[in-house]
């Protein structure tokens, strides 16, 4: 008896060892088969935005968060990215795929993941064939958030791209990598810096190249050329250069030698900015903060550059008119502060907000253009009003903006009542 179950065991023992040798040789063959057909399978995707490439090698390094992966085609037509984003309406994120050529331009963006509940991956995929690092005109109107989710990953990919690939970026790409350290208080609700192009007046130097301006309206960003040097600059709402340095950020401000740009730079400017200036004054005047155009008198704010858009000294103190993009565009408020910092007087001036919010009865952001939103403001002073003062209860991006527009007229107040003294 004893001998059979020893017997017994030895044959099960000797089936498992023919069993796991079998599979272990079996594995060695097809492993590299499915390894290879999985390859295949993710170069598939790679092969939609690059179908010229012939084989596929991973690039590896140091990766910002949206880059998930990175290959490099070996017949030379380009790089392959897996991207991932996130904007601030789904929890599931955006993924996609996108080929650059080695021209630098978009072949292909390819969406794999959209559950966003505004627009579809279809809007978005047109408008990013054949783009520079500049991504101009990638925006669906109606999608802010999506829209600078996926351009903020597709500008990422760029940023990789131009470590790895031996192109230089064009003036456009580095000049709107600027864009942010020019004019952070130009930023929208997203918390781009999206600018729009102004025409050009026809007395404008041959050194002015372009201007544009944010949504707001906050200052003005131009591009120069100084001989062979392309200068970017920065000009606030009264006209005054406060920033200027080339495209790869080096500072021009203090160099002698571009003297003759500055003064270009501000003299382009009286004419856009007269219109700007009588429309704010109309405004003032319609909210009840003057009676004529005749009786605001401009402050020169110097090169201080802010949300700030113009400052006028009144009857009662300096009233100081300031703009920043809330829900449905640019808010526009003016507070009235005298010597001794008290807010005699405060108004909205314009206020761009959808219908949607003033659905099932509630105010939501318009209440900033109502009277017992003045009233709480009104009478109060630099040092006890607070940033929760300003805000409004359920209106996340109205309340951004009228905390930023506040803390800006608060320095600016702060900075004329100083020199005052």
């Amino acid at each position: 008896m004893k001998k059979d179950y020893l017997k017994s065991i030895i044959v099960l023992v000797s089936i498992c060892l023919v069993v796991g040798l079998l599979l272990s040789a079996v594995n060695g063959v097809t492993a590299p088969i499915i390894e290879k057909q999985a390859a295949s399978a993710a170069d598939a995707a790679y092969l939609e935005v690059l179908p010229n490439a012939t084989t596929f090698e991973n690039v590896t390094g140091e990766f910002p968060e949206t880059v998930l992966e990175m290959k490099k085609d070996q017949g030379g037509t380009g790089f392959a990215f897996k991207l991932q984003s996130s904007s601030s309406y789904s929890q599931s994120p955006l993924q996609m795929i996108l080929g650059i050529d080695n021209e630098g331009n978009t072949t292909k963006l390819v969406i794999t993941n959209y559950a966003e509940t505004k627009g579809t991956a279809a809007d978005f995929t047109p408008l990013y064939e054949g783009k520079d690092a500049t991504l101009a005109d990638t925006m669906v109107a109606g999608c802010t958030f999506t829209g600078t989710a996926i351009k903020n990953a597709v500008s990422d990919a760029f940023n990789v791209f131009f470590t790895y690939a031996d192109i230089e970026k064009s003036d456009d790409a580095k000049f709107q990598e600027l864009y942010a350290t020019i004019m952070p208080f130009g930023t929208d609700k997203s918390g781009a810096v999206t600018l729009n192009n102004v025409e050009l007046p026809e007395n404008a130097p041959a050194s002015i190249i372009s201007i544009q301006t944010p949504v707001t309206g906050v200052g003005y960003v131009m591009l120069a050329k100084s001989g062979e040097t392309s200068v970017a600059i920065g000009v606030n709402a009264y006209g005054k250069v406060y920033y200027m340095s080339d495209l790869d950020g080096n500072d021009l401000m203090s160099d002698t030698a571009y003297d003759q740009i500055k003064i270009d730079a501000e003299s382009v400017l009286p004419s856009i900015y007269k219109t700007n200036n009588d429309s704010v004054l109309d405004k003032m005047i319609s909210s009840g903060i003057i009676s004529s155009k005749s009786s605001a008198k401009e402050v020169d704010f110097g090169s201080v550059s802010s949300r700030v858009v113009a400052v006028y000294k009144v009857n009662s103190g300096n009233a100081y008119v300031a703009k920043a993009d809330g829900y449905g565009g640019s808010i526009t408020v003016c507070y009235v502060i005298n010597a001794n910092g008290e807010i005699v007087k405060y108004a909205t001036l314009e206020q761009f907000e959808e219908a949607e919010l003033e659905y099932m009865n509630s105010e939501f952001g318009t209440v900033i253009s109502k009277e017992e939103y003045s009233n709480k403001i009104t009478g109060s002073s630099i040092d006890a009003l607070t940033e929760n003062d300003v805000i409004v209860a359920g209106s996340t991006f109205t309340s951004n903006a009228t905390k930023a527009c506040w803390n800006d007229v608060k320095a600016a107040a702060e900075i004329i009542n100083g020199e005052d003294k």
